[in-house]
């Protein structure tokens, strides 16, 4: 007999335990959008992609593949699960976001040829989104949702908003500098 407390489809319960990596992503929005404003000053402009164009191929494909990512997974978040077209869009976003972990390998910027703290977040995607897949693939939708859900709202939404840093490219197009 499987207790409530272990099964692996009963869902968490609790304000934290239901909501924790969208709450850790919205501090980590604060904290981004607080540096910007304080570090930046900035004056939104409408963007110029001149340093989108200007920077490396690993950079490019890995802002589109964000980008892509980024859509999918809204309309992940807020479609039925389980569908056809979960899957199919599921399949997608995970092939994305390995592609987006693998190219972040080859971006070395905050510190010119080395890794830096944000490749921490790099090992994370490449081990957690195997893991979610096969969780998935082994009937424990709830690990899987756990693992999608900090996968989107943590490597997604929470690193995107440390792009908006000055002297990142995302912020060079939005504020200029």
């Amino acid at each position: 007999m499987t207790h409530a407390s272990t099964d692996s489809r009963t869902p968490p319960r609790g304000l934290v335990a239901r909501h924790g990596a969208q709450l850790m992503a919205g501090v980590g929005v604060v904290i981004a959008a607080t540096l910007v404003v304080v570090l930046g000053h900035p004056h939104l402009q409408s963007p110029d992609l001149t340093p989108v164009l200007e920077a490396s191929t690993p950079i490019r494909i890995h802002l589109g593949a964000a980008v892509i990512c980024l859509a999918l997974g809204a309309i992940q978040m807020l479609s039925p699960k389980g569908t056809l077209p979960h899957r199919l869009i599921g399949w997608v976003w995970v092939l994305l976001m390995m592609l987006l972990a693998g190219t972040s390998i080859f971006i070395k910027v905050i510190f010119p040829g080395h890794f830096s703290y944000i490749h921490l977040l790099t090992a994370w995607v490449l081990l957690i989104t195997p893991l979610a897949v096969m969780a998935a693939r082994r009937g424990n939708i709830a690990m899987h949702a756990r693992s999608m859900t900090g996968l989107f709202y943590l490597g997604l939404i929470t690193a995107g908003a440390f792009t908006f840093m000055p002297g990142r490219i995302l912020y060079k197009v939005f504020f200029g500098g």
